[in-house]
């Protein structure tokens, strides 16, 4: 058959056949580069090659024997490349069912972050956890510090905020952006607010890049062990980890952008609690400023004595 009769016979059927056939194999080959089943699986066209080879010059001995090999191939594949193949089937999941993924991702995340900050409040360590919104943080800040790019790890969110001579990054904040962690070691803005003397250099850093952004802020005390959520300028009370992680969701959960005037409007309405007033039980759990504003506290603990950097405790 000439190729002019060949493209005349072909049907809309043949043309679907071969875009399907190409997306499946564009698809899997996104999936496995960079990874270890990238040779095994250029060995297996290469097989395939020689299959068809031995097929058409009719080596019936050597076809045979090729013909139960790739039986048992196929079996080894699955068995020695589970994970890649779970990973492509994880993509074609949330490609399908992008908001199932989208949610699962974020309760992942905001999991590992609140299981990093309870780490590190027992062991008695500071932090400075900056969730970047719609404006960039890093236009505001005085030095970018490290980019890490890696997911969201509770490990690694402790080990940055460990402080040791080997790691330059533990005094500035951690920057998390669409869910993975950004940067390390930025060094935020200061705020000139008048704030408690209680409150040292990383609660005023928090506040200063709360100021200057519509980031969700996560500020631990190193010598009290305090957790707090800052945002617009305003800063919550002391924290648990449980309620943390509510409101970090809800924030997530609430459109991006809020504008400055619409953020002073919902100021307005930020309860101030005194020291000593007892903080209701549903003031605890909720963000009713639907990411405008948090509850503003004036804290009556012992001070923290701060570091003389950005990101020192507070």
């Amino acid at each position: 058959m000439r190729p002019s009769e060949w493209i005349a016979a072909l049907t809309w059927r043949d043309g679907l056949d071969f875009l399907l056939l190409f997306a499946v194999v564009y698809g899997l080959l996104r999936v496995v580069r960079r990874t270890r089943a990238a040779p095994a699986l250029a060995a297996v066209a290469a097989f395939g090659v020689v299959a068809w080879a031995v097929r058409a010059l009719d080596l019936i001995a050597v076809a045979t024997l090729l013909r139960y090999v790739f039986d048992s191939l196929i079996l080894l594949l699955i068995v020695a490349f589970h994970q890649e193949l779970r990973r492509l089937l994880l993509a074609l999941g949330q490609r399908l069912l992008p908001g199932v993924g989208r949610r699962r991702a974020t309760v992942t995340a905001v999991g590992e972050i609140a299981g990093a900050l309870e780490r590190m409040q027992a062991a008695h360590l500071g932090g400075l956890i900056v969730l970047q919104g719609e404006i960039d943080v890093l236009a505001t800040v005085q030095n970018r510090g490290v980019e890490i790019d890696a997911p969201v790890r509770a490990d690694l969110l402790v080990a940055l905020s460990i402080p040791h001579p080997a790691n330059a990054v533990h005094d500035g904040a951690i920057v998390v952006h669409a869910l993975r962690i950004a940067r390390a070691g930025v060094i935020c803005p200061l705020s000139e607010q008048h704030i408690d003397h209680s409150f040292g250099t990383r609660h005023r850093a928090a506040l200063g890049i709360s100021e200057e952004t519509d980031a969700l802020v996560l500020v631990l005390s190193e010598e009290r062990g305090e957790l707090r959520i800052v945002y617009r300028g305003a800063i919550s009370e002391s924290l648990r980890v449980a309620d943390l992680e509510a409101r970090i969701v809800e924030w997530l959960a609430t459109p991006l952008a809020t504008t400055r005037g619409e953020a002073d409007a919902a100021q307005e309405d930020v309860r101030v609690f005194q020291p000593g007033a007892e903080v209701p039980d549903a003031s605890l759990s909720s963000i009713a400023l639907s990411r405008a504003a948090i509850v503003a506290t004036e804290p009556t603990h012992e001070q923290d004595t701060g570091r003389a950097s950005t990101g020192a405790p507070g």
